[in-house]
C-alpha cells in the first residue's frame, strides 16, 4: 500500500504522534542524557575521591613510618655518647612500642659511630668488619638483634647514601618475609655517616588495604611504583611477585605508566580476577612513590545511573502512548467534515471529467472549512481561463518545432560535459542521419560526431568563453555524419548558468556551411593560383629585360658602357629572382632569403668572371625568410655592394675573400657586407656621391628605415641593421 491510499484521519494521528514523538524524544534524549552523564560523573567522582581518601590514609601511614626512621637518623646525629649498648636498647625499646614494625636499626660506616670497629669484630649486632649496624627485628616471632647484610649494594643502605635522602625500598624478600623498608640518612657536618630505619611487613599493609571494599563487589590493592602488588584481597601470592606488566592488558600497562610517573588517573578495563568490565580509579601514595588502586564494576557503580535511565524511558513510552490516544481523538473531531467536502469534491471532478467546468462546490459548511470549497471554486475559475490559454500555446509551440524542424538549423541542448551530452535535439538532427533517440537515449553524443581534430579545440574554446565570463559562443568545425561523410558546420551557442553564475548547459544551434566552406577553399585556391601567375610573369619579363640589357651591352666598344649596362642587368637579375623566389614558396608572401642571397652570389661572381680560386665567397647566412617589401630593396643593396667589391676591389687578379654575413637577434635585422681586397677609397662619402650603385644603397637602405655605416678598419666593411615593417 502506497502513502496515497491511507486515510487523513491516520495521517493525522501519524503526523502528531510523530512530531511529538519526535520532540518528546529531542527533550528526553537531552535529559536523559544530561541526567546520567551528570550521574556518571558524580560516580566517578565519588570513586576517585574515594581512592583519593584512601591513598592519603596510607600516605599518612608511610609517613609514620617515615616518621619514625627520620626521628632515628636526627638522634644518631645529635647522639655523643656513642654507645653501642645503649643505642641497641633505643633500637629493642623502638620495636616493643611499636608492634607493626618488623624491623629498627641503624648502620654506620666504617669508624663513623665511635672510631672502636675494631674492637667489635664478629661481636652480637657486628659483622667481621666491626662496623655498627645492628639490626632488631622480629622475623622469627621474638625480638632478637644480628647485623645488617648487602649493605654495600642494597637499595635500604644505598639509596640514602648516594641521594642523602629518605627512602622507602621496593618491596623485597628476607628469610621469608616480605617487607618494605623506610631510610633516612645520617648526615654529620653536611657528610653522610650512616642510616637510621625501620621495616614494616607487607602483611601487615595487605591486612589493612584488603579490609576496604567498595559498592558490592569493588575492592582495593596497593602497588610500588614499578608496578609490584603489595597487596591483593584474593591473589595472596601475587603479592611482592605479580606486576602490573604482567598481566599483559593494554589499558592496565597505560595504568602502570602512570603510575611509575606519580599520576593518578582511572581506566575502563576487564578485572583479569572476576572478567567483570570495571573502572579502576589509582591515586599515587607520596611518601615512598606508591599507589592505591580502586577496582570498582562498572554495573555497580553506575546502577543508579541505571535505575534513573529506566524511570525516564518509562515516563517517555507512557507520554508517548497518551499523546496517540488524544491524537486519535483530535483527527476523529474534524475527519467527517472533511469527508462531506471530498464527496463534494468528487462530484465536481466527475463534472470536470465529461468537460463541464461549470459545476462548482458547495460553500454552505462550517466557518472553520468553507475557505476550502471557495478556494476550489477560485481553482476552477482560474483552470477555465488556463485550458483556453493552454490551446492557444500549444498550438503555437507546435507551429514553431514545424517550422525549426523544417529549416536547415539544428537546435541542440547539451551538458557542461566535455563528451557533449544531449538533452534535446530538434528532429531535422536527421539530415545528418542520425535519429533524436540516439541523442536522448545517450547512444550517440554530440562530442562523437565532432571531427577528431576539432573536438578539443571546440571545448577548450568553448571553456574558454564560458570562464572568461561570456554569453555566446560561435565557431566553425567540421563534424561526420552518420554515413561518415565530413560536413562543416556553423554553432551558435548561448552559455546558460544559474543565480550563482555556475553552467548548468549549453543552448545552440548548427548549420551546415559545408557549400560555403568549399567555396571559400576554392576561391583561395584561385586567388594563389593568380597570385603565383603574376609572380612568374613579372620574373619572365624581368628576365626578358636582362637579356634585352645584355644583348644591347654587345653593341657597344667602350668598357664604361659595357659595365654599365651590365650593372643594370644585375640589378634587374636581382628583382628577377625575388619573384622567382616567391613564386616558388609555399605562402607566396615570404621568400627563404639566405638561398636567395646564394643566387643571386652565384650568378654575380658567373657575371663577372670571378674565379673562385682567386676570390673565396664565405656566406654566413642565417634562415630567415622575408617579404618582398624588404628583400627587393635588400637584394639590389646586396648586388650593388657585393658587384662594387668584385669590381674595385681585386684589382690584377689580387686573390680574397669576401664574406656575407645576415642574422637576426630579436626584432633586429643585421647585413654585414665586407672585403679584404682594396679598401674603399678615402676620398669618396658613399653617401654623398655621384654613383648610382652607391646612390641606390644609400635611399633604398632610408625606404627600409634601416642604418648603413662603413668600417674601413681593415679592409672594407658595410654594416647594415634594420626592422621589417609588418
Amino acid at each position: 500500500m502506497e502513502w496515497k491510499d491511507l486515510s487523513l484521519k491516520f495521517k493525522l494521528v501519524l503526523y502528531i504522534v510523530v512530531g511529538i514523538s519526535f520532540i518528546l524524544s529531542a527533550s528526553s534524549i537531552v535529559i536523559i542524557s544530561t541526567v546520567t552523564e551528570q550521574e556518571e560523573q558524580l560516580a566517578y567522582h565519588d570513586s576517585i575521591q574515594n581512592a583519593k581518601s584512601f591513598a592519603h590514609q596510607y600516605n599518612a601511614d608511610m609517613k609514620a613510618n617515615m616518621a619514625i626512621a627520620s626521628s632515628l637518623a636526627a638522634l644518631m646525629v645529635q647522639y655523643e655518647s656513642a654507645d653501642r649498648t645503649e643505642t641497641n636498647e633505643m633500637l629493642k625499646e623502638l620495636l616493643i612500642e611499636n608492634p607493626h614494625l618488623i624491623g629498627a636499626y641503624v648502620g654506620f660506616e666504617p669508624n663513623a659511630f665511635d672510631g672502636r670497629d675494631e674492637d667489635f669484630i664478629g661481636t652480637e649486632g657486628h659483622d667481621d668488619t666491626g662496623r655498627f649496624v645492628p639490626w632488631w627485628n622480629t622475623i622469627n616471632g621474638h625480638i632478637s638483634v644480628e647485623p645488617l647484610v648487602d649493605y654495600e649494594t642494597s637499595e635500604y643502605y644505598q639509596g640514602p647514601k648516594n641521594l642523602k635522602q629518605n627512602v622507602v625500598t621496593e618491596p623485597y624478600l628476607y628469610q621469608g618475609a616480605l617487607m618494605v623498608s623506610y631510610d633516612a640518612p645520617i648526615i654529620r657536618d653536611g657528610e653522610f655517616v650512616g642510616i637510621g630505619g625501620v621495616d614494616v611487613s607487607l602483611n601487615y599493609v595487605d591486612e589493612a588495604v584488603s579490609s576496604v571494599k567498595a559498592f558490592d563487589t569493588g575492592y582495593l590493592f596497593m602497588v610500588s611504583k614499578e608496578g609490584t602488588l603489595v597487596s591483593h584481597p584474593v591473589n595472596k601470592d601475587w603479592i611482592g611477585t605479580a606486576s602490573l606488566y604482567d598481566f599483559e592488558v593494554p589499558h592496565i600497562e597505560i595504568a602502570a605508566e602512570d603510575i611509575r610517573n606519580g599520576i593518578g588517573g582511572h581506566i575502563e578495563t576487564k578485572d583479569p580476577v572476576t572478567s567483570k568490565e570495571v573502572v579502576m580509579f589509582y591515586e599515587p601514595i607520596e611518601t615512598g612513590n606508591y599507589a592505591i588502586v580502586l577496582v570498582v564494576p562498572t554495573e555497580e557503580m553506575l546502577a543508579g545511573v541505571n535505575s534513573i535511565r529506566s524511570d525516564l524511558v518509562s515516563i517517555y513510552l507512557f507520554s508517548i502512548v497518551f499523546m496517540g490516544l488524544m491524537a486519535f481523538f483530535i483527527a476523529s473531531s474534524f475527519t467527517n467534515r472533511i469527508d462531506e467536502i471530498v464527496a463534494d469534491f468528487k462530484n465536481i471532478s466527475g463534472a470536470a471529467i465529461r468537460g463541464d467546468f461549470d459545476a462548482r462546490a458547495n460553500t454552505d459548511v462550517e466557518v472553520d472549512l468553507n475557505l476550502i470549497p471557495k478556494g476550489l471554486n477560485e481553482i476552477l475559475d482560474a483552470l477555465t481561463s488556463y485550458s483556453k490559454e493552454l490551446q492557444n500555446s500549444y498550438e503555437l509551440i507546435s507551429k514553431m518545432e514545424a517550422a525549426v524542424n523544417s529549416s536547415r538549423v539544428v537546435v541542440f541542448w547539451w551538458k557542461n560535459d566535455e563528451d557533449y551530452p544531449v538533452e534535446f535535439v530538434s528532429d531535422n538532427i536527421i539530415q545528418f542521419g542520425y535519429s533524436t533517440e540516439e541523442f536522448n537515449s545517450g547512444k550517440v553524443l554530440y562530442g562523437n560526431i565532432i571531427h577528431p581534430e576539432d573536438r578539443k579545440i571546440v571545448w577548450e574554446e568553448l571553456q574558454t568563453c564560458a570562464k572568461e565570463g561570456k554569453r555566446n559562443f560561435n565557431k566553425d568545425y567540421r563534424i561526420i555524419t552518420k554515413s561518415e561523410n565530413i560536413l562543416w558546420v556553423h554553432e551558435d551557442t548561448y552559455i546558460q548558468r544559474d543565480e550563482t553564475g555556475n553552467i548548468t548547459h549549453f543552448q545552440g544551434t548548427i548549420l551546415d556551411i559545408t557549400e560555403r566552406v568549399e567555396a571559400e577553399e576554392s576561391l583561395k585556391a584561385m586567388e594563389d593560383v593568380r597570385t603565383k601567375e603574376i609572380h612568374h610573369r613579372i620574373k619572365n619579363n624581368l628576365q626578358v629585360v636582362s637579356g634585352m640589357l645584355y644583348l644591347e651591352s654587345l653593341k657597344f666598344k667602350y668598357q664604361e658602357v659595357i659595365d654599365s649596362f651590365r650593372d643594370s642587368e644585375n640589378r634587374v637579375r636581382s628583382i628577377a629572382l625575388i619573384h622567382e623566389k616567391l613564386y616558388q614558396s609555399k605562402d607566396l608572401v615570404s621568400l627563404d632569403f639566405a638561398d636567395y642571397i646564394k643566387n643571386l652570389t652565384d650568378h654575380l661572381f658567373h657575371s663577372y668572371n670571378v674565379e673562385e680560386e682567386n676570390v673565396k665567397l664565405v656566406l654566413n647566412v642565417e634562415d630567415v625568410f622575408l617579404g618582398m617589401d624588404s628583400a627587393v630593396p635588400l637584394g639590389i643593396i646586396i648586388n650593388e655592394l657585393t658587384s662594387n667589391a668584385l669590381q674595385h676591389a681585386f684589382g690584377n687578379n689580387e686573390k680574397g675573400e669576401i664574406r656575407i654575413d645576415f642574422h637576426k637577434e630579436n626584432d633586429v635585422f643585421e647585413l654585414v657586407i665586407s672585403n679584404t681586397g682594396e679598401p674603399f677609397p678615402e676620398d669618396i662619402d658613399f653617401k654623398n656621391t655621384e654613383s648610382l650603385g652607391l646612390q641606390l644603397v644609400t635611399n633604398l637602405t632610408a625606404q627600409i628605415d634601416g642604418e648603413i655605416e662603413l668600417d674601413k678598419t681593415n679592409g672594407t666593411k658595410f654594416k647594415l641593421t634594420f626592422r621589417e615593417n609588418k
